[in-house]
């Protein structure tokens, strides 16, 4: 079993990455009162788990994946949907430089869109730039479910883009 982390470890982990993991959870959940109640579970986990994040290459990245449990377990246990309008949530991001404002309501609306499944493949793919295999790992599922599941969404994400005549997607090569 592994040693849990220190206060001073955990106060360190919370001022260094506590402002984007909120954002993060906002982001998810659009509800302010639940993005407090993700963040706490999410510091509770690393807390409890110690090690991995004291040597994980990425910290960062490491720390999205527990919040972003975090919030999808929050999202089921409390089988609520998003109240916040997406207006509203995006005043509270912070833009983003290169991140047409457009493009980021598309995102956010393509989000809400989806159950909560999705969301998460969503975010794994689309987010965190996980490949099919590592999403497969994590979720449970096959490399082909994954495959599919992700070409249904980047459809459906087109779809909402094209309603938006105003927002163009950059093509960067093919991203398989």
């Amino acid at each position: 079993m592994s040693e849990g982390l220190s206060n001073r470890e955990v106060t360190d982990l919370y001022r260094r990455y506590g402002f984007v993991l909120r954002r993060r959870c906002l982001m998810v959940l659009r509800q302010p009162a639940h993005v407090d109640d993700a963040l706490q579970e999410t510091f509770l986990k690393v807390m409890r788990a110690g090690a991995p994040i004291r040597t994980a290459v990425e910290p960062l990245r490491w720390l999205y994946r527990v919040a972003d449990r975090a919030c999808f377990d929050l999202l089921r246990k409390t089988k609520t949907r998003r109240a916040a309008p997406i207006d509203d949530v995006l005043d509270e991001l912070p833009a983003h430089e290169g991140l047409e404002p457009e493009l980021r309501r598309a995102a956010m609306e393509l989000l809400d869109a989806l159950d909560v499944e999705d969301q998460q493949i969503a975010v794994m793919a689309f987010l965190d730039g996980m490949n099919q295999q590592e999403i497969a790992d994590e979720l449970g599922y096959s490399r082909m479910t994954i495959i599919k599941r992700v070409a249904r969404l980047k459809e459906r994400a087109q779809r909402i883009l094209a309603r938006r005549p105003s927002v163009v997607p950059r093509r960067t090569g093919d991203p398989s």
